[in-house]
């Protein structure tokens, strides 16, 4: 009973503390994890298939497939009393994914259209072949960096709870390249990006522990905002004739801004852990950190012409982890 109230105690409060921040010494943790990114699939082409009697537009939206990848975090801490100070790190890169499109009016449309960026192309026969593709490196990478203090508050024989404090450096990247056109005509090279560099806030947070022998469940409730400058990037590149090696570009519109952001992060991680031995411990666990207000690359969405507004969203990054602990 004793043991489920401070499970029940630690899940409500969303904390945890682990072992090793209770013992005198050190301790190096690695957590290799498959994460699943969330809320940053962006609408970046809209189908248009037009009849002309009677006047009917429907619209079909393609979104960028933001691919499942490996992620990884590790950190090292040192414990001594009711003190523990530490270092914790975290990476994950991946890719946009989209379907490449290749369509044309035909006996059942009149038009077929393809919106993007500030464009439009149209085909009004079978003739006239429209086709949308991603280019190389379309990416998104994240890392961060806490360097933190943890002091303990409240204990017994089976749980504790300590107060986190320190600082977080954190870095986020995003590219989005492709192009739409009409074969062997004419065509739009779109080229977009938002590149944050090395931005840095404070981080308080929450830690505690359950356990009972060998196991234990543990994890984190942490909350940072990272401040620092992006600089958005957007160019819209015409050409004539096929899209290959050197294209004949016969215009280009830029778009360049810089801004200062500071950009919440909410994170929680729980974990169930078990000593193998003294001075290992594995476990596994999940994993879910939101990055609030993060602003897409200009050129992405569908807009009204010469519209270049910026656009924010949240970025949810899901992990499952496993975890090997050794103390020393």
């Amino acid at each position: 009973m004793k043991l489920f109230t401070s499970i029940l105690l630690a899940s409500s409060l969303g904390l945890t503390l682990p072992a090793a921040a209770r013992q005198t010494g050190w301790s190096v943790r690695l957590e290799p994890m498959y994460v699943r990114p969330y809320g940053h699939d962006q609408h970046v082409l809209t189908i248009h298939e037009r009849t002309l009697a009677p006047v009917v537009d429907r619209k079909t939206a393609v979104t960028l497939d933001t691919r499942n990848g490996k992620g990884y975090r590790g950190g090292v801490r040192y414990s001594r009393g009711r003190w523990a100070f530490g270092l914790d790190a975290f990476s994950f890169v991946t890719s946009h994914e989209a379907a490449p499109l290749s369509l044309a009016a035909d006996g059942g449309t009149d038009e077929v259209a393809l919106e993007a960026a500030d464009r439009t192309f149209v085909s009004t026969g079978a003739g006239e072949v429209l086709y949308y593709r991603l280019l190389e490196d379309n990416d998104i990478a994240v890392w961060t960096v806490d360097l933190y203090a943890i002091r303990e508050l409240a204990q017994s024989d089976e749980s504790r709870m300590g107060l986190v404090f320190g600082v977080r450096f954190a870095d986020f990247d995003n590219d989005y390249r492709a192009v739409v056109g009409i074969e062997d005509t004419e065509g739009l090279r779109i080229d977009a990006s938002s590149n944050y560099g090395r931005m840095t806030g404070p981080l308080v947070g929450w830690e505690g522990s359950a356990r009972i022998g060998r196991f234990s469940i543990d994890g984190v409730l942490a909350q940072s905002v990272v401040l620092g400058e992006t600089v958005y990037d957007g160019a819209g590149r015409e050409f004539t004739g096929p899209f290959g090696e050197t294209p004949v570009f016969v215009s280009e519109e830029t778009f360049r801004t810089p801004e200062r952001v500071a950009i919440p992060i909410t994170e929680l991680r729980l974990r169930a852990v078990v000593s193998l031995i003294s001075r290992l411990a594995i476990g596994a666990g999940i994993s879910g950190s939101a990055w609030w207000d993060v602003g897409v690359p200009p050129g992405v969405l569908p807009v009204p012409a010469g519209d270049q507004l910026l656009h924010e969203n949240t970025l949810v990054f899901f992990g499952l982890m496993a975890l090997v602990e050794v103390r020393f």
